[in-house]
């Protein structure tokens, strides 16, 4: 009968100190190439929203033979490329007269604001002791300092990208390359690894694929959704600046359950400081918008490919925007929800790891296939 082996604790410490360190030169390494990660993770995000219309072009056949994937894929991005510039051509006035128009306005704003938080102030301090007073002025004043540096970060962070211009330059052409030729791209990767490694590795990557798919696609479509359907509903309410705050409202859903409410605040906020009689009926707009897009719109569009709580995409979010910013927030789900699915490789029921390791399936589950 064999010995078992056995681990001393300093062996177990020393183990779990190697881990530590391990981990820690990973998340520095992924700190340093945030960048390159960003824009590998752009382009394939760009790939996967264009990969649907590339298919399509290339079911086209020309003289009896289909049509070569990369005119397919030329001819996607030409037509990507005109929807965009005619988009941009129509758009761009008026949402460049409502920019101008916030923008003078918005030193009124500003005196609105202040005016209300000194009333406030002057008319909670009145029932408090002087202790409470001085404590009172100083949370205001770091709730000020606050947003005033939140709103400097977001501004720097969109001019470090700005100063990145090689980066933004390369997605388009990443993302050209990726939906060419991903067949032997996936070879040539898979490569790289073991021989024993390439099933579990080709498997993870097909579930990886359902997800990151689904979910850039889904998303994608939920930002123009709610863009155009905040501006017509902000145009019929009379709210100022409808196709601005449409646009806002847009961008902001790029972000997973917390990204309405974020866009949300501002638009009421604004609406309130311009028109006070219409505040209400845009509140209640955007709290049954959010109630038809959750409950109809959002498991249609996305379904349940990221099977996550809604507690551990908060900590993704939060882990993503203090790794990469806005970009990371809108890349950490699928990110979180990929890593969930590498544990049922090991873990899971044998139909799941038969999902991610086909050759390593069961009888009875391959049987179960045919």
């Amino acid at each position: 009968m064999a010995e078992r082996s056995t681990v001393t604790p300093t062996e177990r410490w020393l183990r779990v100190a190697m881990g530590m360190v391990i981990a820690a030169a990973a998340a520095y390494l992924l700190f340093r190439l945030r960048f390159v990660l960003l824009t590998v993770a752009l382009a394939a995000m760009l790939a996967y929203a264009l990969l649907p219309f590339v298919e399509l072009a290339a079911r086209i056949r020309m003289g009896g033979r289909p049509v070569p994937r990369v005119l397919a894929v030329l001819a996607v991005f030409a037509v990507v490329a005109a929807a965009l510039a005619g988009t941009f051509h129509v758009a761009a006035r008026p949402l460049a007269a409502e920019s101008s128009r916030f923008a003078q306005n918005a030193r009124t704003y500003r005196d609105h604001v202040s005016a209300f938080l000194s009333t406030t102030r002057a008319s909670v301090r009145r029932g408090l002791p002087a202790p409470a007073q001085a404590r009172l002025d100083q949370a205001i004043d770091q709730a000020g300092t606050l947003i005033v540096n939140s709103a400097g970060r977001m501004m720097q962070a969109a001019a470090r990208w700005l100063t990145h211009v090689i980066e933004l330059v390369l997605i388009p052409i990443l993302a050209f390359y990726f939906l060419v030729d991903l067949p032997s791209l996936s070879r040539e990767l898979l490569g790289f690894l073991p021989g024993s490694w390439r099933p579990v590795a080709r498997g993870a990557g097909q579930r990886a694929d359902r997800i990151v798919a689904g979910y850039v696609r889904g998303q994608l479509l939920l930002m123009l959704i709610s863009g155009v359907v905040v501006w017509i509903g902000l145009a019929i309410l009379g709210a100022p600046f409808p196709l601005l705050l449409g646009a806002v409202a847009g961008l902001t859903r790029a972000i997973p359950i917390v990204g309405p409410v974020i866009g949300a605040i501002p638009i009421v906020g604004v609406t309130l400081l311009q028109s006070p009689g219409i505040a209400v009926p845009v509140l209640v707009f955007f709290v049954i918008l959010q109630l038809v897009e959750t409950k109809f719109i959002l498991p249609q569009v996305i379904g349940h490919e990221l099977r996550l709580h809604a507690a551990t995409i908060l900590l993704a979010l939060l882990v993503g925007n203090a790794l990469f910013g806005f970009m990371g927030m809108f890349l950490a789900p699928p990110a979180a929800a990929f890593i969930k699915s590498l544990r049922e490789v090991d873990t899971g029921p044998p139909a799941e790891r038969a999902a991610l390791d086909p050759e390593a399936a069961p009888a009875s589950v391959a049987v179960g296939r045919r």
